[in-house]
C-alpha cells in the first residue's frame, strides 16, 4: 500500500524584488513515487539552469536527442517542448533566467549556437559543479534557492 509521502511534488518558487530582473522564478519537482515520471517542460524562450539530485535525469527532444542530467546543465533558450524523466528519489531544481541575465552574469558563452552546453566551461573554475555540491548538502528546497540567491548577489552588483 503506497505511504502519503510517496508523492510527485512540483511547484513554482517565486523570488523577491531584488533578483524579478534576473530570474523570473525557480521550478522545482521531485518524485517520491514508486515509478520513473516522465512529464513535458513547455518552451518559455528563455535560459534554464537545472540542477539534478538523485538518480540522473533524462531529458528527450522531439528530434529524439537525448541528454543526461548528473549534476546541471544549462539549456537556452528553450524553444521547443521536450521531456524530462524523473527516476524514483530524484529531484530536479531550475533557475528560470529573464531575457539576457544569465549572459549579464556569466558572459556570453555561446558564440557558435551550440546548445545545451556544459556550464563549467563558461569560466575557468569548476563553478557550477562547485555550486551543485554544495547545493546537495542542503536538504529544503527553499534553503537551496536562498544558496543559489547568494551565489547569485555578487554578479548584481558588478553586472553591466
Amino acid at each position: 500500500m503506497p505511504r502519503a509521502a510517496q508523492e510527485y511534488h512540483n511547484f513554482r518558487i517565486p523570488v523577491t524584488a531584488e533578483f524579478e530582473e534576473v530570474f523570473s522564478h525557480f521550478y522545482f519537482a521531485e518524485n517520491n513515487t514508486d515509478a520513473p515520471l516522465s512529464k513535458t517542460l513547455l518552451p518559455n524562450f528563455q535560459t534554464l539552469l537545472v540542477f539534478g539530485f538523485g538518480p540522473k535525469i533524462t531529458l528527450q527532444s522531439k528530434l529524439n536527442t537525448t541528454l543526461v542530467l548528473d549534476k546541471c546543465i544549462v539549456l537556452g533558450p528553450v524553444k521547443q517542448a521536450f521531456t524530462y524523466t524523473l527516476p524514483v528519489n530524484a529531484q530536479m531544481l531550475v533557475a528560470n533566467f529573464k531575457d539576457d541575465a544569465f549572459y549579464r552574469f556569466f558572459g556570453k558563452a555561446i558564440t557558435d549556437g551550440h546548445v545545451p552546453f556544459n556550464p563549467d566551461e563558461l569560466l575557468a573554475e569548476n563553478c557550477f559543479t562547485n555550486l551543485w555540491h554544495e547545493l546537495q548538502k542542503i536538504a529544503g528546497i527553499n534553503e537551496k534557492v536562498d544558496f543559489i540567491l547568494a551565489f547569485c548577489k555578487p554578479y548584481l552588483r558588478h553586472r553591466e
